[in-house]
């Protein structure tokens, strides 16, 4: 899958760009106990399928992944594999939250979707209208080209000197300066490109809407609502229950650690497999949003009315196994994830690892469980 999604330009390189963005390591038992509805011949053969393939991939004794399959919203997968802390030999569990990366995305987008519908926000509305670093600004970008990545601003996570900066408490203010006069890739609305820059700003608008810091925004109007309760946007260092880790010259090793502050409203949310099923369900039901405002976040933004751009807010629009799929993945030091749904199949699959330098990597192993699972 592109690059973009991945967020990164090698997963090996700790993030320098950070883009935002599990005894043993399991038993190699049957799957978690399926619903007694779900218990069927054709379900039971899907879900061994499934644990077989994953089998061949993710390995005992070392970092690893959790994994959830849904289908019309009843559990046919769950199970974890492999190892949260290495060292300890502490084995994932299937309940765990690990960080997920740039799928934070689509909760950003979700949170200024509610606002809209509140009357607080309009998405023609320019940034400089919220954001006094941009008020001088020429270009007139607005909350929907930051919501489609058409804005033209640099990705704040490959400018000069983000490396250095990186490990840096940093404030929502003084990471706006870093890239706010970074030249413009192009005129916005002109073309599509991927910029945690985009959803860095978004955060920043939701705070000074709300009056509320983005974390306890997101927590209290969207976390909670929809009882997501293993699921934050992380500000500070804390102690896990899941390590992330990476790859250097074929030796697995612990991920270095760093300031959460820079990924914000791109990239600090950490979940669980559970709570992104839940989350899945309410874009279904329409729950939080209005059923319009989740088909507008899940529908392709067109350049200048005509030319799609496969991006919706916060959501990639993509064809996977010859199936119409929305899906967003996410890299940050240490951890993969990726997510998709089939809306026509109602299938949901999603793939969480506290490895960036897996292989296959998440969204590969969940195009593989697509092809496992979805009708023929």
């Amino acid at each position: 899958m592109s690059l973009p999604l991945r967020m990164a330009p090698a997963r090996c390189a700790l993030i320098i760009a950070m883009t935002l963005l599990g005894a043993c390591a399991t038993s190699q038992a049957t799957p978690d106990a399926l619903p007694a509805q779900a218990q069927d011949d054709g379900a039971a053969e899907r879900a061994h399928a499934i644990d077989a393939m994953l089998q061949r991939y993710l390995k005992p004794g070392v970092p690893g992944a959790v994994v959830l399959v849904t289908d019309h919203g009843t559990p046919l997968f769950r199970k974890a594999y492999g190892l949260a802390k290495v060292s300890e030999n502490v084995a994932l569990d299937p309940g765990m939250s690990l960080r997920v990366g740039s799928i934070t995305k689509q909760f950003t987008a979700a949170a200024i979707m509610l606002l809209a519908e509140q009357g607080k926000l309009a998405l023609s509305d320019k940034v400089g209208q919220y954001l006094p670093a941009f008020a001088e600004a020429d270009r007139p970008v607005t909350i929907e080209h930051l919501l489609t990545h058409t804005s033209g601003i640099r990705n704040y996570t490959e400018l000069p000197h983000f490396v250095e900066r990186m490990n840096s408490e940093v404030s929502v203010e003084d990471g706006i300066a870093f890239f706010k006069d970074a030249r413009p890739e192009f005129a916005q609305g002109d073309r599509f490109a991927y910029s945690n820059s985009n959803y860095f700003l978004l955060g920043a608008i939701i705070e000074r809407v709300s009056g509320m810091p983005y974390a306890d925004f997101m927590a209290r109007n969207v976390f909670e609502p929809l009882q997501l309760t293993h699921t934050h946007i992380e500000t500070a260092a804390a102690p896990a229950d899941v390590i992330g880790y990476t790859q250097e010259h074929r030796k697995v090793t612990v991920s270095p650690d760093y300031s959460m502050r820079w990924p914000y409203a791109a990239g600090a949310l950490r979940t669980s497999v559970d709570d992104l099923a839940l989350w899945d369900q309410a874009i279904v039901h329409g729950k939080l949003l209005k059923p319009e405002s989740w088909q507008r976040m899940a529908t392709s933004y067109r350049l200048h009315g005509t030319r799609a751009t496969g991006y919706g807010y916060g959501f990639f629009i993509r064809s996977i196994r010859g199936k119409a799929a929305i899906e967003h993945g996410g890299d940050i030091g240490g951890f993969s994830a990726d997510m998709m749904r089939f809306p026509q199949e109602e299938i949901f699959i999603a793939v969480l690892a506290n490895n960036d330098a897996g292989d296959p990597a998440p969204d590969e192993l969940a195009a593989k469980i697509a092809a496992l699972v979805l009708p023929r």
